[in-house]
């Protein structure tokens, strides 16, 4: 059985696309702006609007993507069906699929929410490293079949975690450099690395270099946060995922501004390739 990394790699190859649509569907009720459409509302419960734009959505942009992101935080509700059949639409349009739930517990309830991810049929989460129990939730990740793979937050794009994930040393050692670490020694299967304005090329390099050129990276912050992607380009290698979320699941057209990225994505991988 290929693990999460073989998969996606193959996608990769398949897809010839490092995108990742954010899935992030927000309710009218919730906010001003970038929010779900309108021909949405009244058809059916919050769940179902949020699960039928999703799918939607799916169908517009898949063919310029790599991966898809679901974010726990806006899918809030979902019944296990549901989920499923969210999971399953994003493995029927070639995409990995990547549950954004950031994970962390200590081993029982982290067993308990794996079951339920598994179940559920996503290829692979993201994972709050503090409690200090990678190794653990790693290896009880890899014992389901397909394998889960788990993608450790080691460097995130909103301004706040820059005292805690840079300024913070484990041994002299900032807490990113320590998490990527652990990444490699525990064999997770990649981190997520923003690329906000306190997130240096740099600092994605070290990252890359401390956990080998086959773990994924997930890039968020592109888009909306106003990270710049060439940051995760030049220093990331070959094995990355940019994410964009808000300025493409509510742009006037998502299949063209999907293309758009993918493009542009491309373009620079193939200048960075020709230098």
């Amino acid at each position: 059985m290929r693990t999460f990394v073989e998969r996606f790699e193959n996608r990769l190859k398949e897809k010839n696309s490092i995108l990742c649509v954010g899935l992030d569907p927000a309710l009218p009720e919730q906010r001003d702006q970038n929010t779900i459409p309108v021909q949405y509302v009244d058809k059916g419960c919050d769940s179902d609007l949020r699960l039928n734009f999703c799918l939607d959505l799916l169908d517009l942009v898949a063919d310029f993507c790599v991966a898809a992101k679901p974010n726990e935080q806006y899918l809030r509700g979902f019944t296990s069906k549901q989920h499923q059949k969210l999971a399953d639409s994003i493995r029927d349009h070639g995409l990995i699929s990547i549950y954004d739930c950031k994970l962390g517990d200590i081993g029982g309830s982290v067993k308990s929410a794996l079951f339920h991810y598994h179940k559920w049929g996503y290829d692979a989460i993201t994972l709050n490293p503090l409690p200090g129990n990678l190794q653990q939730v790693t290896e009880a990740a890899h014992n389901y079949q397909p394998q889960i793979g788990i993608i450790a937050l080691a460097l995130m794009s909103n301004p706040e975690a820059k005292k805690f994930f840079i300024t913070a040393k484990i041994n002299r050692m900032s807490l990113y450099q320590k998490i990527a670490e652990d990444v490699g020694t525990f064999n997770a299967d990649g981190c997520v690395v923003g690329v906000a304005n306190h997130i240096t090329e740099n600092h994605i390099r070290r990252i890359r270099k401390i956990i080998g050129a086959d773990k994924l990276l997930l890039i968020p912050g592109v888009g909306v946060q106003g990270g710049d992607p060439l940051k995760a380009i030049n220093g990331g290698g070959q094995n990355i995922v940019i994410n964009v979320g808000r300025d493409l699941i509510y742009s006037n057209n998502p299949r063209s501004t999907a293309e758009k990225y993918c493009s542009m994505f491309n373009a620079s991988r193939t200048i960075k390739g020709s230098a």
